[in-house]
């Protein structure tokens, strides 16, 4: 394995066609682009190679950089974004992009932005971010691995786009003539392409390591593959072909004998089974990649063992976003989003295990400085300021300074900001306060900070003009790429304008490269236009100041680049405070509150903000905060169960502070449970026909065949499901309860069960619509009592995030992950009661079983909560005896501890079965005897 830094190449230079008008550009780059990637990675057998060495890649899955759809539409990501997340992967030790951006295809014009938006025909402007995606992923020294088509019909297109005109059905993709010629078309179309920035063929382009038939196809067959790979060889020889389906090997990519990849996906993936998969497709003499794996799987017991398998040529997370063109961080729905260094603790600790996969495979992580944000703008709303920047690549978090007059510059809040950062309310925003913003690398180390804006009581909108969304008309102009980002010219040597409608405009600054060739005009229309009076700033930037007209304009002349327009308008102030308003919820006097609630109020006339406080009866604030611009609110905070809290809200501007009515409110959580809860204890099943129709496999799974067993300790029912790991890796039952259970204020479940010595047995819940699994510490065969804690519990990797909230459970499973075969017993699922939640009572005189039991736990549980002996609905937690011990005054002996548990049992037995009780009665006497006889 091998870690390249090759020196950079002097490319060709070419004009960048627009990615947001159908304009032909005709300007010249500011910047000669260069590049990294100066020799092709190769395949030797079963491996990848660059410079004669071993080539591993650390992946990552960029699906956007051609197309996107998370903009508020489908449309071009600008070229910021590009950089940005490029910048971000690089900095992570991320050297090979798996990217759709070459899948890009419609019907009947259906997507106007496609490379192909009908059959057979092409947009050549719909190239431009995939120009710029390559380039720079060259200059970077980022390698790409680039789908041509899909199997699915998402905004980019698919294989349908081939078959569909004309008449075919989708299989016929892989068969009929007429589509694999349409295909081929559009293969040559793409792979015969020249980036128009760097002059470069993308067939003689060592960033792009490999051309993939598809993403994902499920009818691949081997004459089609065969085809194919040979086709797109003849036109890139020095370019690796890639094939994969869904989620396991396709037979034919084994024996497709000029196949380089074969390229598999994982939601979840587990060490074992990449490794397992690895091994068959090297065997065949191809490289494994796992293109695609959920990224809410990247730790580091996932990726350090592949680290050391040099069967695995790379490990590709799905999917990498980076900052928003405005604020903040590219949000995404799919549940494996991830963005670094991180925006949640969750995906931090995620990112770090995606460097140290790096590190680990010979990958040098660049050490990089940060760069400036930039702030977006300033907006002042009754008398109150509010800052917005654009994030920066590498970034942990922020921080807002702010200075008035020649004063120092302070902090605008008491905190650094976290990496999702992107807005901040200056609660005091004194008169006449400038701002800037840096941000803080991972170690806290503060970064250049960003340009100082001058709101002077005004507002300030910033737009970089990456795209044409704040602009309110352009013509002549196009946004042109360049190393550094874009910028804006003119088109094709005529000047060209872009416009912009701000209410109370009074100022606009420009950035252009040549102040000579750009003019200021305004417009009280926008439709005549009169040239403003400007001046030229020590920095270049073109000012007009003093206006009074809403519209303004820049008209460009020559090779003349606009980076940036900074436009002032003047904000009115409030006269009076805040209008009255109300709380909402909780209302005054709720109970039974289990979870901490979204706080929600009115709004209130003039508010520029919102102050929260949360307290408890003693008057102690638990939560509070201040800035909040919405008018709801949840407070990262943890109630105490059986608890009064009281909860109120300010309204503020810049004149004073409104209180809300009532003043207060109050609300009660609920106390926790002092009675476990059976949720299974396999009584109510009369044969194995009840059982199975309750317990159904999942048919994505092993083998599995439901019966009735028996639990010798306790001579009950259980469940006994007979199971074979073979083929699938894992088996597995689900209940769905027929009314959801509410486990709020346990601490978590208790079960007995027998399980065979090296399979996995996991317990798999659905509370609140998401699924949460843990793994059992089961240890040795035979039965055992097991406690596992709420916590425990987490979010299967193919699920996404989500916090478990136990209040509505509906569901129940059970799954054994492994490669063998064998029986699972299970019996008396029960929910553990805190033991906060039960007071201790002195049972009495020794060696007499009264007044009761202390805090409750299972039978060698090492320290759960309460476990039900048997029987169905609910026991009290005093039926069974606690981890810690009972708690007694005077003697301990044997016997008062035996006599002591035969009061719990008979405590507990009102909420068991008769036929259960007299199950137990000889065991309980037992019990006692001996422990008498002691």
């Amino acid at each position: 394995m091998c870690a390249v830094v090759a020196t950079g190449v002097l490319l060709g230079s070419f004009a960048p066609l627009s990615p947001h008008q159908a304009e032909a550009a005709s300007a010249a780059p500011r910047a000669e682009w260069t590049t990294q990637n100066t020799e092709f990675v190769t395949r030797d057998a079963s491996r990848l190679q660059l410079g004669g060495e071993t080539f591993r890649a650390s992946g990552a899955n960029i699906y956007w950089l051609g197309l996107d759809e998370n903009v508020g539409g489908v449309d071009y990501p600008t070229f910021f974004r590009i950089k940005d997340t490029l910048d971000s992967a690089h900095r992570a030790g991320i050297t090979v992009v798996r990217s759709h951006m070459a899948t890009s295809t419609a019907q009947d014009d259906a997507n106007t932005l496609a490379l192909m938006p009908s059959l057979g025909e092409y947009d050549d402007d719909a190239f431009a971010t995939i120009d710029f995606a390559v380039a720079y992923a060259g200059s970077l020294g980022i390698r790409l691995i680039l789908p041509l088509t899909d199997e699915w019909e998402y905004y980019h297109g698919g294989h349908r786009d081939f078959t569909t005109p004309l008449g075919l059905e989708s299989a016929d993709f892989y068969t009929d003539p007429r589509a694999i010629a349409a295909y081929q078309d559009y293969v040559d179309h793409v792979v015969g392409r020249t980036n128009a920035l760097t002059g470069v063929p993308y067939a003689e382009d060592p960033t792009i390591m490999a051309w993939e038939l598809g993403n994902e196809l499920e009818g691949m067959t081997l004459p089609w593959i065969d085809e194919q790979v040979a086709h797109i060889k003849q036109q890139a020889p020095s370019q690796l072909v890639a094939a994969g389906r869904r989620f396991d090997i396709d037979p034919d990519t084994l024996a497709a004998t000029a196949l380089d990849i074969v390229d598999v996906h994982y939601y979840p993936p587990t060490a074992a089974r990449v490794s397992a998969d690895a091994a068959t497709v090297t065997a065949a003499g191809k490289v494994y990649i796992a293109g695609e794996y959920a990224s809410t799987a990247a730790t580091p017991a996932l990726l350090s063992p592949l680290a050391q398998d040099p069967a695995v040529s790379g490990m590709f997370a799905w999917s990498l976003f980076g900052h928003d063109d405005r604020a903040g961080l590219v949000p995404h729905d799919d549940g494996f989003t991830f963005h670094l260094p991180g925006g949640t603790p969750s995906e931090e600790s995620r990112a770090e295990a995606i460097r140290q996969y790096a590190r680990d495979i010979g990958v040098v992580l660049p050490a990089l400085p940060l760069e400036a944000p930039l702030v977006t703008s300033v907006q002042r709303a009754q008398g109150i300021s509010t800052i917005t920047w654009r994030g920066t690549a590498g970034a942990a978090g922020y921080v807002v300074e702010r200075q008035v007059a020649d004063q120092s510059w302070t902090t605008v809040t008491e905190e650094a900001l976290g990496a999702s950062a992107g807005t901040v309310t200056d609660i005091e925003s004194p008169a006449g306060a400038s701002y800037r913003v840096r941000a803080l690398d991972g170690t806290g180390t503060t970064g250049p900070a960003s340009d100082i804006v001058h709101p002077d009581g005004g507002d300030v909108l910033v737009d970089p003009v990456q795209d044409w969304r704040l602009s309110s008309e352009h013509d002549g102009v196009t946004v042109a790429a360049d190393p550094d980002g874009g910028s804006v010219t003119a088109t094709d040597g005529t000047p060209g304008t872009v416009a912009w409608q701000r209410a109370g405009l009074t100022r606009a600054e420009l950035q252009v490269d040549e102040p000579a060739a750009a003019r200021i005009e305004t417009s009280a229309d926008g439709s005549t236009w009169v040239p403003a009076a400007t001046v030229v700033t020590d920095e270049g930037s073109v000012v007009a100041d003093g206006l009074a007209d809403d519209h303004v304009r820049v008209v460009l002349t020559g090779d003349a680049h606009l980076t940036r327009a900074t436009l002032r308008s003047a904000a009115v102030d409030p006269t009076t405070a805040p209008g009255a308003f109300s709380l909402q919820a909780p209302l005054d006097e709720t109970t039974g509150i289990t979870s901490t609630p979204d706080f929600a109020w009115t709004a209130a006339t003039d508010a520029a903000y919102y102050r929260f406080a949360l307290t408890n009866a003693e008057g102690t604030v638990v939560a509070s905060a201040d800035g909040l611009t919405g008018t709801s609110y949840r407070p990262d905070v943890t109630l105490v169960p059986g608890t009064t809290y009281q909860w109120s809200v300010e309204a503020v501007n810049g004149v004073g502070t409104t209180t809300s009515v009532p003043t207060t409110a109050s609300f009660a959580t609920r106390p926790l449970p002092t009675e476990a809860l059976v949720v299974e204890d396999f009584e109510e099943y009369a044969d194995d026909a009840a059982l199975t129709s309750t317990y159904v496999r999942n048919t994505g799974g092993g083998a599995v065949t439901p019966t009735l067993g028996e639990n010798p300790s306790t001579g009950s029912q259980a469940g006994q499901f007979a199971y074979d790991l073979a083929g699938p890796g894992y088996a597995g039952v689900v209940r769905t309860l027929a009314e959801p259970q509410d486990w709020w204020g346990y601490t978590g479940l208790s079960l007995s069960l027998r399980a065979p010595a090296g399979d996995d047995v996991t317990v798999q819940i659905v509370a609140g619509g998401s699924y949460f699994e843990t793994t059992l510490p089961v240890e040795g065969e035979g039965w055992q009592q097991i406690d596992v804690p709420f916590n425990a519990f987490a979010p299967p990797a193919w699920a996404g995030d989500a916090v478990l909230d136990p209040s509505s459970v509906t569901q129940l499973a059970f799954y054994l992950g492994g490669d063998g075969a064998g029986e699972l017993l299970v019996d008396d699922v029960v929910t553990t009661v805190d033991p906060a939640a039960v007071v201790p009572v002195d049972p009495g005189t020794p060696g007499t079983p009264g007044g009761g039991a202390g805090p409750a736990a299972g039978p060698g549980s090492g320290g759960g909560g309460a476990v039900p002996v048997s029987g169905t609905g609910t026991v009290p937690a005093s039926a069974t005896t606690a981890s810690t011990g009972l708690s007694f005054t005077g003697s301990t002996s044997t016997t008062a501890l035996a006599l002591a548990a035969l009061a719990s049992v008979i405590a507990g037995a009102v909420a068991l079965r008769a036929a259960r009780r007299r199950r137990l009665a000889s065991t309980i006497t037992a019990v006692v005897e001996r422990g008498e006889a002691s």
